[in-house]
């Protein structure tokens, strides 16, 4: 599968996954397993600060003031990044977290924590669900077979119990959406073309992507749009009527919030112009549109918006 490469805001929030492996049971602790018994008579704080996988996310608590919050009664559940999910977020060390302003810290933590205790068994078979975390921002939910993900993160760990909440271990550090999906896309140098045949279509267009939705974009790079202009033996994208270009940009767009870990063997979704794409994970995760004679590879996966989520494709869905 290649890759496209991405700004670096968007690194943080994209992950090429495809394919979910297992739990382990002993990402949290590694300790005496005496230490591991009755962990709901410890605290949040005091699981996280025993961690040795969890050194920057204790950091962070403290810088942040939050470890007396986490230390007393409450009800929480916490979505703990390991220090592995720290360093690929841009902390390369403790010391730049201790070095992090604590507002924004902070803001980060609470995007990782609930005010209620929500197990795994909880969401389980819950497609995309939003939940509103203590930061006053959503994050996204899914369930299957056992498995969790929380936006594009891996619960790797569940269930561990506190004496004020619940822990589950993820493997990235989560980042709220600030850019909808017009916005999203104009910060990605190689999804130009995709915003100039949005701005053609004028403003109403503009407005669906920008505050309507939740939606799925596939999109297409500016080399797709190129090939296909090749393909049609036309000269440039204001050569497309509107009406044509109107009809291919909304068979990109599937409702509501699908992420790669949702996508299964021949899925079939329909999208917002009435037809279906047709979705394979064999050799690889590809997508076909109804007159395209070839799938096009997905090349990058669940970058998150404010109102959707966006996979980059390497060739244009044709209805």
């Amino acid at each position: 599968m290649n890759k496209i490469a991405l700004p670096k805001l968007l690194a943080l929030v994209a992950a090429m996954v495809i394919i979910i492996t297992g739990c382990k049971k002993d990402d949290l602790i590694h300790v005496n397993p005496k230490a591991l018994k009755n962990t709901e008579k410890k605290s949040i704080a005091e699981l996280v600060k025993m961690s040795p996988r969890h050194k920057f996310l204790y950091a962070a608590v403290v810088k942040a003031g939050l470890a007396t919050t986490l230390s007393g009664a409450g009800t929480f559940t916490v979505f703990a990044p390991t220090d592995d999910a720290f360093k690929a977020a841009g902390f390369p060390t403790v010391k730049s977290v201790q070095e992090a302003p604590a507002t924004v810290l902070q803001g980060i933590l609470l995007y990782h924590a609930l005010g209620s205790i929500v197990t795994a068994e909880a969401v389980q078979g819950a497609n995309a669900l939003p939940v509103s975390t203590l930061a006053g921002k959503d994050f996204y939910v899914s369930g299957s077979n056992g498995h969790v993900w929380v936006n594009d993160a891996r619960v790797t760990t569940k269930n561990i119990m506190a004496n004020n909440g619940i822990i589950h271990v993820i493997d990235k550090v989560l980042m709220p959406p600030s850019k909808n999906l017009v916005e999203l896309a104009q910060s990605v140098p190689q999804l130009s073309t995709l915003v100039a045949a949005v701005v053609q279509l004028g403003q109403p267009t503009i407005d669906l992507l920008a505050t309507g939705g939740p939606f799925t974009v596939m999109a297409p790079t500016n080399d797709a749009f190129a090939a296909l202009l090749t393909q049609l033996n036309l000269p440039n994208l204001a050569s497309i009527p509107d009406d044509v270009l109107a009809s291919v940009l909304t068979y990109h767009l599937i409702p509501g919030r699908v992420f790669s870990y949702n996508l299964s063997e021949g899925l079939m979704p329909s999208t917002v112009n009435g037809e279906k794409l047709t979705f394979s994970l064999s050799g690889g995760a590809t997508v076909k549109g109804k007159s395209n004679a070839t799938a096009s590879n997905i090349i990058a996966v669940n970058v998150l918006a404010t109102n959707g989520v966006v996979h980059v494709i390497d060739q244009v869905l044709l209805p």
